[in-house]
């Protein structure tokens, strides 16, 4: 069976406001699928835990129910944003004279960072996926630290890894593309 090369899964245009990539975020139709029913299961669990504490009977460890429902109500952020991003997720790099943009958005709500251009440096693909659960970064929102991801540079002291939904093959040809628009950022 001969394999047909795939396209990479960014698409690029240029738009008023510069040069714009968009990377959608990586499906796992398994861990979708989980998701939702764990949610189901959430659901049920949030409302037993709350409608008992509202309740106040005399045997209620209120305490205990608190503290567990804080931490249930935390996990359940974490599990619907996760779904969120994997279904509506998606990465906007934009170049524009001066800045690179990197944002990660659900559903239009998101975290932009914007680094000066003229001081991002080293732009490159690294071997991302080899390193134990990296590959499983791109099921959720990449919205916290310095970011994951097999495309990275150098800004000042720190290396930014970003498009964590991006395999490494995909990361070598956004690293042509983007050098292209920065020319002052490749090795």
């Amino acid at each position: 069976m001969e394999m047909v090369p795939q396209a990479a899964r960014f698409s690029s245009e240029v738009t008023p406001a510069g040069y714009r990539i968009t990377i959608p975020a990586r499906r796992n139709w398994f861990v979708i699928l989980f998701l939702f029913a764990w949610l189901g299961g959430w659901v049920f669990g949030e409302l037993s835990a709350s409608g008992q504490l509202m309740r106040g009977a005399e045997k209620t460890p209120a305490t205990f129910l608190v503290f567990w429902l804080v931490a249930w109500t935390v996990g359940g952020f974490f599990a619907t944003a996760t779904l969120l991003w994997q279904l509506a997720g998606r990465e906007v790099i934009t170049i524009d004279t001066g800045s690179l943009s990197y944002r990660a958005e659900v559903l239009g709500l998101g975290r932009t960072r914007s680094f000066r251009a003229s001081d991002v440096k080293n732009l490159r693909s690294t071997e991302y996926a080899s390193l134990p659960f990296n590959s499983q970064r791109g099921w959720y929102p990449p919205v916290f630290g310095p970011g994951t991801g097999p495309v990275a540079f150098d800004y000042g002291a720190r290396t930014f890894r970003i498009a964590p939904s991006l395999d490494e093959a995909e990361a070598s040809l956004l690293v042509r593309e983007l050098s292209t628009r920065l020319p002052g950022a490749t090795p």
